[in-house]
């Protein structure tokens, strides 16, 4: 962590701080007037992920346990990569926790503080436990059997959401 920041939002700054001052540099050799800096909103388009094996992989998980439509694969796989978690473990608390949402409320898939946390959408809900998983107390620095025991302290309960996992690929 770097003030708060961690090391891949850090890249993804610099990844757009440079990307912003080639655009700019373009801008310039052909004659175009800048934008005032607050008008800028250079963006890093997300990484196409259609042709990565673990969607497919994901996509077979989710139909084998009959999970409701959509399955937002892309969603879970860009969340863990861009929290440095294993791509397998939101889906695989959302089968354990609520039958891979069918029993979700208020979007919240995976059973986090079920009676008070809610998530305005699916997506907002992954991209939150990702990031809380990686770096937030109580589950930054552990090992994923030590997050697991964290996230629900039963001592069967890591070994639960691991065996789901190993069905994924």
């Amino acid at each position: 962590m770097l003030h708060g920041i961690s090391r891949y939002s850090f890249r993804g700054v610099v990844r757009v701080a440079f990307a912003a001052t080639g655009l700019l540099g373009c801008a310039t050799a052909v004659g175009v007037d800048h934008a005032p800096a607050s008008r800028v909103t250079a963006q890093p388009r997300p990484v196409p992920i259609q042709l990565d094996v673990r969607v497919s992989r994901l996509s077979a998980f989710f139909n084998a346990h009959h999970c409701p439509e959509p399955h937002y694969a892309d969603e879970y796989i860009r969340a863990a990569d861009g929290y440095g978690l294993d791509y397998r473990v939101l889906p695989s608390i959302s089968v354990r926790e609520t039958s891979c949402g069918w029993t979700e409320k208020n979007n919240n898939r995976w059973g986090f503080h079920p009676k008070t946390q809610t998530f305005v959408s699916v997506e907002s809900g992954i991209e939150f436990l990702s990031r809380h998983l990686a770096e937030q107390r109580p589950y930054a620095g552990k090992s994923l059997t030590e997050k697991l025991f964290t996230y629900n302290p039963r001592i069967a309960y890591p070994a639960e959401v691991e065996r789901i996992m190993k069905q994924i690929e």
